[in-house]
C-alpha cells in the first residue's frame, strides 16, 4: 500500500512539474479562442484514424493469440478498450486489467494471457525505436530547436544515437530468437549476468524469461511473424497518420513538414511511458515542445493542440471502455479488484 501511495504521489507531483513547464508564459483567453476556432469539419478525420488503430491492435492481438486459442477477433475489443481505460487510471493496470478480463472470458491461463500482451508491447516498442531511429538517421537536425544552429558535429552524434537505437532493435529481435529457438542456453547466459542478484530475484527472472517464451510463441510461425510485423507497420502508420487531419483544424499544415508527425508520435510515446495519473502533464509537455520549441509554432497554438489531442485520444478511449464496461456487466469495482488481483497474480512464478 505504502510503494502504491509514492508511486501515486510521485506521478501526481511528475504532472505538477510537467504542466507548469507547458503552462509557463501562456495565455490561457489565447488558449480557449485557439479551441473555438477550431476547423471542426477535419475532427471526425482524426477520430476515424484514431478508432481504427485499435482495429489493427485487436487483429494483431488476435494473431498473437493463436499460438494459446484461436479467439474471434470480435471478442477482443472489449478487453482491448478496457484495458486502455484502465491504464487511464492512477494504478495504470491497463495490461494486467486486459490479460486478466481475456483470461476469465476465454479460459486461458493469466500467464499465457499477459504474455501475449507483452510480446505486443515488445512490438510497439520496436516500432518506435525504429522510427525514432530512422528520424535521427536521416534528418538528424529534426530535434534541434527552431531557434538552434545546424552544427555538424552535433548533427554527427545524432545520427550516431540513430544508429545506436537502430542496433538496439536489432539486438531485441535477435535476443527473443535465442529465447525461442535456444531457450535453456539463453536462460544460462542471462543467468550468467544475474548471478550477482538475490537468489529470489534470479528465480523470478527465470520465470519472467518462461512466461514471456510462452508468448513469444508467434515466432515459431513464420506466417504469424510475418503478419504481426505487418500489422505492426499498420498500426503505427495509422497512429501517425492520426494527427495530420488536426493539422489542417489548426491550419498548420503547410507551416509543418509531414517528418514532424513522426517526431511527434516519438515524443507522444516517450511521454506516456512516465507514470503519471492518465498521462497528464508528460503528455501535454511533449506535444508542446514539439510544436513550439522543435518547429516554431506560436507557444498557445501548441498548448491548444496538445489539450485537444489529449480530450480527443483519451476521450475516445474512456467512452469506449465506459460502453463495453456497461455492455459487458463490469463494475468500476470490479476493475479496480481485476487490477489488484492481476497484479498478484502476476506476481506470483508460473507453474513449472
Amino acid at each position: 500500500m505504502k510503494s502504491r501511495n509514492l508511486q501515486l504521489l510521485l506521478g501526481l507531483v511528475i504532472a505538477a512539474v510537467a504542466l507548469y513547464f507547458t503552462f509557463r508564459g501562456v495565455s490561457f483567453p489565447e488558449i480557449f479562442r485557439n479551441i473555438l476556432s477550431l476547423e471542426m469539419r477535419y475532427l471526425p478525420f482524426s477520430v476515424l484514424i484514431f478508432l481504427l488503430s485499435f482495429v489493427g491492435r485487436a487483429y494483431r492481438w488476435r494473431v498473437l493469440l493463436d499460438a494459446v486459442k484461436p479467439i474471434p477477433v470480435k471478442r477482443l475489443y472489449s478487453p482491448l478498450f478496457i484495458g486502455f481505460m484502465g491504464n487511464l487510471l492512477p494504478l495504470r493496470a491497463g495490461e494486467f486489467i486486459r490479460a486478466f478480463l481475456l483470461g476469465k472470458r476465454e479460459d486461458i491461463a493469466f500467464s499465457a494471457s499477459f504474455a501475449t500482451v507483452v510480446v505486443e508491447r515488445l512490438f510497439d516498442l520496436l516500432a518506435v525505436l525504429l522510427l525514432f531511429a530512422g528520424l535521427l538517421t536521416f534528418q538528424p537536425d529534426i530535434f534541434v530547436p527552431s531557434s538552434g544552429t545546424q552544427d555538424p558535429r552535433v548533427q554527427a552524434a545524432v545520427r550516431s544515437f540513430g544508429f545506436a537505437s537502430l542496433g538496439l532493435c536489432l539486438g531485441i529481435i535477435v535476443f527473443c530468437y535465442f529465447l525461442v529457438h535456444q531457450h535453456t542456453g539463453t536462460q544460462r547466459f542471462v543467468g550468467f549476468f544475474t548471478r550477482v542478484l538475490p537468489e529470489g530475484v534470479q528465480e523470478r527472472v527465470q520465470d519472467v524469461l518462461r512466461s514471456f517464451t510462452d508468448g513469444l510463441g508467434v515466432l515459431r510461425d513464420p506466417r504469424g511473424l510475418l503478419f504481426s510485423s505487418l500489422l505492426t507497420v499498420a498500426v503505427w502508420v495509422v497512429i501517425v497518420l492520426g494527427n495530420y487531419p488536426l493539422y489542417y483544424c489548426y491550419q498548420i499544415q503547410d507551416v509543418l513538414p509531414l517528418s514532424s508527425l513522426g517526431v511527434l508520435v516519438v515524443m507522444i510515446a516517450i511521454a506516456v511511458m512516465i507514470p503519471t495519473p492518465g498521462f497528464v502533464g508528460p503528455f501535454q509537455f511533449a506535444i508542446t515542445f514539439v510544436l513550439s520549441d522543435l518547429y516554431g509554432i506560436d507557444r498557445n497554438v501548441a498548448v491548444s493542440f496538445s489539450l485537444v489531442v489529449w480530450f480527443l485520444q483519451m476521450g475516445l478511449i474512456f467512452l469506449a471502455g465506459l460502453f463495453f464496461i456497461v455492455r459487458d456487466n463490469v463494475s468500476f469495482f470490479e476493475m479496480s479488484r481485476t487490477a489488484k488481483e492481476a497484479k498478484e497474480a502476476a506476481g506470483k512464478p508460473p507453474p513449472r
